[in-house]
């Protein structure tokens, strides 16, 4: 599909390799900004630069929903581990564990919430997804961030897991990314080739102005 003419111009200007090496390293670079691995603070413009990506794709894929769809799906799993690597990192810097005693369950349709007293009498919001079986007064063990930055966590934070699962799901965002420049370019370099004068033939003289007249 032939996208604006300013990106054919771009596309055809440069060689295939130096243009696909360009939209891997961008894309690269902006899926460990949606997950936060290069600061927090780059998440939201990691964002406008997804969107620029997907525009990218919906111009060169045509009809290809998957390639879409796939990008759209990388894209929120960056972004959801990014939060939960947000949660883990705190946790595992300054987080320990403790117990804790159920003061007040809250139950919803969709989310259950609790308060927990600590030892010391202090009160702390307990775990997303409130405090399963268990009910006010029992007794039960939270990794903490005594700092209060996070929520506690019912399991000890696995950093180096989520690491590995973003990993996996910016290569999935990377390949669709170089996958619709590659169709890009392509696409462009067969039109340019179909249009006269573009076979790379020798060029034809003009007739002359004046032919002779015949006697």
């Amino acid at each position: 599909m032939a996208g604006p003419a300013w990106l054919d111009r771009l596309e055809l200007r440069h060689s295939a390799p130096r243009f696909y090496a360009g939209v891997t390293v961008l894309a690269a670079l902006d899926g460990a900004m949606l997950c936060g691995l290069v600061g927090r603070w780059l998440v939201l413009p990691g964002l406008a630069v997804a969107l620029v990506l997907l525009w990218l794709i919906a111009v060169h894929t045509g009809q290809r929903i998957a390639l879409t769809l796939m990008f759209l799906l990388s894209t929120a799993v960056l972004f959801v581990l990014g939060l939960i690597l947000v949660q883990d990192r705190a946790l595992q810097q300054h987080g320990e564990w403790i117990d804790v005693v159920v003061t007040s369950k809250a139950q919803t349709r969709v989310n259950s919430t609790c308060e927990l007293r600590r030892g010391d009498g202090a009160i702390v919001a307990g775990p997303v997804g409130g405090c399963r079986g268990a009910r006010p007064g029992d007794r039960i063990r939270v990794f903490h961030d005594p700092e209060g930055r996070v929520p506690p966590s019912w399991s000890a934070p696995h950093v180096a897991r989520w690491l590995w699962a973003a990993a996996g799901a910016n290569i999935a965002f990377t390949a669709c990314s170089l996958s619709a420049a590659v169709l890009g370019v392509r696409g462009n370099r067969r039109a340019d080739a179909q249009r006269p004068g573009a076979s790379g033939g020798r060029p034809v003289p003009p007739p002359p102005r004046n032919p002779p007249v015949s006697q």
